[in-house]
Order: C-alpha cells, then sequence, then structure tokens
C-alpha cells in the first residue's frame, strides 16, 4: 500500500500493488549502503539493512507510480522507468537515513542508580527524574513528558513505574543506543566498591526503553543494571570520568575503541551469575590489554604493574590458564575446574573473586587514569569499628 508523504495509505491518490526483489541483488544493495551509507549501518545485521530497504521502496513508491502502478512488465524496474523518475528515486535514497544519518533519543529508566548532579554531552545524559525534561529540550514539549514515571509520556494510559534516574543515549538508532547504553553503565559499574559490585537484593527491578524522534515508540523489557543492594550515586565529583567517557565515545582512535569495547564486556559481566560472569571478565581484560600474536604474554606484561607485586607472573598464568579450561571446554563452569581449586590453595583467594577485583582494578587504571575513584564501602566505618579491618 503506498501514498504520498503525509497522505494516508487508504486516502486518496493511494493505491495497492506487488513488488518482487532479487534476493542477490538486495544484498548487494545491502552490502553497498553498509560501505558507502550512513556510519550506522556498519553495526547492523545484513538481513535488518535488507529489510530497511524494502521499506523504503514501500515509503518511495510513490516517485515509481506514474510509470508502473497498474502497469505490466517484466525485469528490472530501473530498466523500465524513466530517467527522470529514477533520478528522483535516486535523489529520496540519497536524502534517506541510508546516506544521511538520522538523530533520535533512546531514554532508558534505571533503578539503583541515583543522579545527583545532571550531566549532559552529545553522546548520552545521566539526569534525576526531574532533569528529564531539560535533557530532552524541545523533544519535552512535542511528546508532554511526565519526568518520574517510565514510559515518560503523557498520553500513555498503561502500566507506570517510578524511576529513580534516566539514561538518555543520541543515536542514530536503537541499535546504536543499546551500544552506547552498556558502555555508559559499564563504566558505572566500575564506581561501586568492589564489596558491593556483585552484591545483590531482591529488590524489585523494571526495565523498557522509549524512542523520540517524529514520533515515540516504548516497550518493557529486562532491568537494565542488576539489581544492587546499594544504590550508585553520581554528583559533581563524577564529571571528569564522564567528560572522558563521552569523548571515548566519539573517538575513531583505536585505543579508544578498545576501551569502549572493555567497558561493554564488563557491563555483559555485571550480572548476578558468577559462572556467567568469569568467562565475559577476561574478554573485558582481552580487549584492553590482548595483542593478537601473544594475547597471554601481553595481558601478564600488563596486568602486574597494576595490580601490585603480589600479582606475580605465575599466578596470572594459572588465572589464564583456568579460563581457557572454561572457554575450551575443560570444564563445564569455573567452579568444576581442577584449576580453580588449585588456584584457591596457591593463592588462599577464590579466582572468580580475583578476577573481578583484578578487571575492575585495571579498566579503572587504564580507561580512566586519575579521574575515577571507586567508591568507599557503604559501611566501612561499621566494619572497622566492629572487626578492625579496613575494606
Amino acid at each position: 500500500m503506498f501514498n504520498e508523504p503525509g497522505r494516508h495509505v487508504f486516502g486518496g491518490g493511494g493505491g495497492g500493488t506487488e513488488v518482487n526483489f532479487d534476493g542477490r541483488m538486495l544484498m548487494e544493495a545491502a552490502l553497498y549502503v553498509q560501505q558507502h551509507g550512513s556510519p550506522h549501518l556498519k553495526g547492523l545485521p545484513v538481513d535488518k539493512v535488507e529489510s530497511d530497504l524494502m521499506s523504503f521502496v514501500t515509503e518511495a513508491y510513490y516517485l515509481l507510480a506514474p510509470e508502473t502502478f497498474l502497469a505490466s512488465f517484466h525485469g528490472s524496474y530501473a530498466d523500465t522507468v524513466s530517467d527522470g523518475v529514477a533520478t528522483s528515486f535516486a535523489a529520496a535514497l540519497a536524502a534517506s537515513r541510508f546516506f544521511v544519518e538520522p538523530r533520535l533519543a533512546a531514554i532508558f529508566p534505571l533503578v539503583p542508580v541515583r543522579v545527583d548532579v545532571a550531566y549532559d554531552a552529545t553522546p548520552f545524559f545521566l539526569c534525576a527524574p526531574g532533569g528529564l525534561d531539560a535533557a530532552l529540550g524541545p523533544l519535552a514539549g512535542r511528546f508532554g513528558i511526565v519526568e518520574d514515571t517510565f514510559p515518560p509520556v503523557d498520553e500513555w494510559d498503561g502500566r507506570r513505574e517510578p524511576v529513580s534516574s534516566w539514561l538518555g543515549v543520541r543515536a542514530a538508532s536503537l541499535d546504536a543506543a543499546r551500544k552506547v547504553r552498556a558502555v555508559v553503565l559499564g563504566a558505572v559499574a566500575l564506581l561501586p566498591h568492589y564489596y558491593e559490585r556483585y552484591t545483590f537484593s531482591g529488590r524489585r527491578q523494571f526495565g523498557g526503553e522509549i524512542t523520540l524522534s517524529d514520533r515515540y515508540s516504548l516497550s518493557f523489557g529486562d532491568p537494565h543494571t542488576p539489581p544492587l543492594m546499594t544504590d550508585v550515586e553520581i554528583g559533581a565529583g563524577d564529571r571528569p570520568w564522564l567528560d572522558e567517557l563521552a569523548r571515548k565515545l566519539t573517538s575513531p582512535t583505536k585505543e579508544d575503541r578498545k576501551h569502549i569495547r572493555a567497558l561493554a564486556y564488563f557491563y555483559r559481566a555485571w550480572t548476578p551469575d558468577p559462572v556467567k560472569r568469569f568467562p565475559t571478565m577476561f574478554a573485558a581484560i582481552d580487549a584492553v590489554f590482548g595483542d593478537a600474536g601473544q594475547a597471554t604474554q601481553a595481558v601478564v606484561d600488563a596486568v602486574g604493574p597494576v595490580m601490585g607485586p603480589e600479582y606475580t607472573a605465575e599466578r596470572i598464568r594459572v588465572m589464564l590458564g583456568l579460563r581457557a579450561s572454561v572457554v575450551h571446554g575443560g570444564a563445564p563452569d569455573v567452579y568444576e575446574s581442577s584449576k580453580y581449586r588449585t588456584y584457591y590453595r596457591d593463592y588462599g583467594k577464590d579466582a572468580v573473586k580475583d578476577m573481578e577485583l583484578i578487571v575492575a582494578r585495571c579498566l579503572q587504571a587504564v580507561i580512566f587514569p586519575g579521574t575515577m575513584v571507586e567508591r568507599p564501602h557503604t559501611h566501612a566505618d561499621a566494619i572497622l569499628r566492629e572487626t578492625g579491618r579496613v575494606v
């Protein structure tokens, strides 16, 4: 079904027809626009680009209709339409989302994260519920924003959930926004004290996302963070590392792209299940330190200076051997590997907890040197008073 832009498909001037696509040539077209078109297309699966191209043909068919609608012909539309119609169709494609990067605001509700001082940069923003209107600017007036509940639009009359804070991402697509969300929350996961980073409660959480552009689209879904026992608070003192993160998200350098990948892996490892967490931790450390030619040695050489003399090269190699046994089929999970018990016996520590500490310290030191400070334990004073231990 088709009609001119701004007119309902069933209104005057519209119609319906059948268009067939050559699968091989559709794939070639998708690969072409990924290579030569808007940068956001490179991060999409080819079949998604193919689907979007077919949708574009529907949207722009009104340009072809004067010479093809109800006409009988064999072969390609390109061989059938006049040069003028072909030029108009090409111009519409050149001005479309395939060659002009679109922009939308994707907003993610957060539960165990509290923002005391809003942060707003080009790629993303973090704010308390009351700061959403200001962060969205002109978009807020268009949709009638309700700042303290998800979904944050006034016309929604379904389920609503209270929000602790908002993460907003300005991106070309929802898929691209989700990737930025993973990086930002991977950095946020570095903030809690390492005893509290993986200490979870049974608190009720919710998730979801809403995108705002010329219209809005929303859905409920999985929570964006695990159910932390203690909220993470973000304030004015966090601006230096947030500025650095915003810079890295728009940087083309190889080093910054490695850091972005490491944070995305660290976010993926922010899960209550240590069995799933352990191998993903190594992906984060490999992203920062790994060398394609000699990955093991590169990690050994890099981790020692960050962690100190207690973490010898031999100790790191035992840890990497444990990773290898899990990843390459030697054991179904870390706790069933004989190397796990060997590590515990030789170093007196749980390898999973040790790896959590190693990865967090390395990412803090390498990605945010001098700008990110891990939070003190929420109950550090009480623990010191009652046990004499400094945590």
